[in-house]
């Protein structure tokens, strides 16, 4: 009986015995788990904090300089090369009205049925629709850009937000095919703080190629119930992309040449990795004064010029690193050619013709590359439209179809 009682006594010491357990944080620190209370139990909550895992719907973020917001979580530097394979999903169609209600997207990339094929997520760029309300009575609607500030401080003519932006969703929080919710929490514009409630983003990837995202009205406004005076926003989605992370990456100083020379189409960027990540906060590309076509007909070789201010193209374009999305199409705004042929420089052989754009130019972000779109049509129109007779002011002949095309000259690196 004696020694049977020794066993049990045995038994209960062991039952409450736990060794300790070595482990690697995120950091690539070694730590220790070790026993804790009464109980003798393991303390789980720091090791969660230090592999920053199971963040389940809430992002899982456990840095206290960037908290969470919802499915929201921060990711990493955008600016240090943290955020890098970015391949576009979904870009909104800028010739389309802006939507708010619930929009079902296909995705342009294989991203698995439990987004467990490309990448540690996908990030969203977004922007507010802000409507203005007087005593109840709806104004003016105006696009707003947002300001990621985790100190909340509010920047004239934007929303501060204190959500990770740009947004970044864990792909095992868009596996459970949940629909996920991202506040855009903040101090906003800082119209009254009266009458405050954050616009919201839900997010549901359906997990056959698809997703789900709708706006949830947000607002800020006197309160007044008779006919409440501020404004109300709405969340628009403009783009949607995978992402993955890793360590920071050198930067390349800012005004570096990346490219010099005269091209257009594909062009190669010197010094740039892959995706993009060390290249400041953005590139500047800087365009030729004229679109130019050189062809040869029976007169001999021709050039022809439109200059580029005619389609009010400016001579220096700027994109943002955050656009820095494999597959993203930035549109150059311009206005029609309506000009009539103009003879400029016998002498030179070059003129101004009768000429129609072909719907619109565009910069696409490739790997460590970009591709300038600024193409013309001398002749017929992007459509096969014949637009033009095929003959200079001077009675010389252009081949039907002659495209022309505007020259990058340079680009280089900046920062804001």
């Amino acid at each position: 009986m004696e020694f049977k009682k020794d066993l049990d006594l045995v038994g209960k010491i062991a039952a409450h015995s736990v060794m300790s357990g070595k482990y690697k944080d995120k950091d690539g620190n070694i730590k220790e788990i070790l026993p804790v209370g009464p109980g003798n139990s393991l303390d789980f909550d720091q090791f969660r904090e230090d592999i920053g895992a199971f963040g389940g719907g809430s992002g899982g973020s456990t840095d206290p300089n960037h908290p969470t917001a919802g499915a929201d979580y921060y990711a990493g530097s955008l600016a240090d090369g943290e955020i890098t394979e970015r391949y576009l999903l979904y870009q909104r169609d800028e010739s389309v009205a802006e939507q708010t209600g619930s929009q079902t997207v296909t995705l342009l990339r294989d991203v698995g049925t439990k987004f467990n094929m490309d990448g540690d997520g996908a990030t969203f760029l977004i922007h507010l629709q802000k409507t203005a309300m007087t005593k109840g009575a709806k104004g003016d609607v105006t696009d707003i850009e947002l300001n990621y500030d985790p100190t909340n401080v509010a920047k004239d003519g934007y929303f501060t937000t204190t959500s990770p932006y740009p947004i970044y969703i864990k792909a095992s929080d868009l596996a459970t095919k949940k629909t996920l919710a991202i506040p855009i929490n903040g101090i906003g514009e800082s119209l009254s703080g009266k009458n405050v409630k954050a616009p919201q983003l839900n997010v549901t990837f359906n997990g056959n190629g698809t997703m789900t995202f709708e706006s949830v009205t947000g607002y800020d406004n006197d309160g007044y119930s008779t006919g409440a005076t501020g404004a109300n926003y709405e969340v628009i989605v403009d783009v949607i992309a995978t992402f993955s992370v890793q360590s920071a990456v050198a930067q390349i100083p800012a005004s570096v040449n990346l490219f010099s020379g005269s091209a257009t189409h594909e062009i190669a960027l010197a010094g740039s990795s892959d995706f993009l990540e060390n290249l400041m906060d953005g590139i500047e590309i800087h365009l030729g004064p004229y679109f130019i076509g050189t062809w040869t007909n029976a007169s001999g070789i021709q050039t022809v010029k439109v200059s580029r201010s005619t389609f009010d193209i400016p001579s220096q374009i700027k994109i943002d690193k955050s656009l820095f999305i494999i597959g993203y199409k930035l549109k150059i705004n311009r206005k029609p050619f309506t000009g009539q042929a103009d003879y400029i420089s016998t002498n030179q052989g070059t003129y101004e013709s009768n000429v129609s754009d072909c719907g619109g130019y565009f910069v696409t972000i490739g790997k460590n590359s970009i591709d300038l779109e600024t193409d013309l049509y001398v002749g017929y129109d992007g459509n096969g439209n014949k637009i033009y007779a095929g003959s200079l002011a001077n009675g010389i002949n252009i081949p039907d179809s002659s495209k022309m095309s505007l020259p990058c000259t340079q680009i280089n690196t900046y920062k804001d």
